[in-house]
């Protein structure tokens, strides 16, 4: 039995650490964000249905009312702290090879983009005019920037900062490819396993993340611009 097939290999003794071969915990994390990321598909997706019935069956031309006016400045700041977040992400998985401290600073810088993001979209619902009762795209609008901000925008910037928080105590070790940790959760105390696990996670966030980056940008063309 090779150190791949041997789950107990991957067990520290001195900590009770438990890490699953880096191949296994790879595949699992790139198949389970991309089910996570088609099952958002479908969930936007019904607001897309929802905006496009709505819009086009709008026989009485009550889709938009006059009073409904969105602040297209917060939108683009919005955008904006997206699409550089989604940037600062790519930085950073590129910072892997140079070790845990070089993509946690740019990995921060992202979060920091996200939260700010996130803080815009919150100022923005607090400053509209208009409620989900306010008429078709009204309803529409608060419901697809609710879910997004609220869910999607929030969980992933959990993620990010659980990955960050616990970058902190493992110091500069070098994630590296998939190939060259094999062995690395034998180490003692699970740093090995830690160190492991965020070059295969960080690099799935990053795909979660450009998907959300893209899924924003629709919404921006759909939401301030088309509508």
């Amino acid at each position: 039995m090779n150190q791949i097939d041997d789950p107990m290999r991957f067990q520290s003794a001195g900590s009770g650490y438990y890490a699953e071969p880096p191949q296994v915990m790879a595949a699992n994390l790139s198949a389970g964000v991309r089910l996570l990321c088609a099952a958002l598909v479908s969930f936007f997706g019904a607001f897309l249905f929802t905006y496009l019935y709505l819009k086009e069956t709008d026989s009485g031309a009550v889709w938009r009312a006059a009073a409904v006016k969105v602040p297209t400045g917060t939108g683009v700041a919005i955008l904006i702290c997206i699409l550089a977040s989604a940037l600062m992400t790519a930085v950073a998985v590129g910072a892997l090879r140079n070790g845990i401290a070089s993509w946690r600073s740019a990995a921060i810088v992202s979060e920091v983009l996200a939260l700010a993001a996130l803080g815009v979209q919150c100022y923005q619902w607090a400053s509209l005019d208009f409620g989900p009762g306010s008429g078709p795209y009204a309803s529409v609008f608060i419901a697809w920037t609710g879910f997004y901000g609220g869910v999607a925008l929030t969980s992933a910037i959990y993620w990010l900062q659980t990955m960050v928080a616990s970058s902190i105590k493992h110091g500069g070790s070098k994630p590296g490819p998939v190939a060259a940790v094999e062995g690395a959760a034998e180490h003692a105390g699970g740093g090995g396993g830690f160190v492991a696990r965020l070059g295969v996670e960080a690099r799935s966030f990053a795909f979660f993340w450009y998907f959300l980056a893209g899924v924003q940008v629709v919404t921006f063309v759909l939401l301030y611009l088309v509508a």
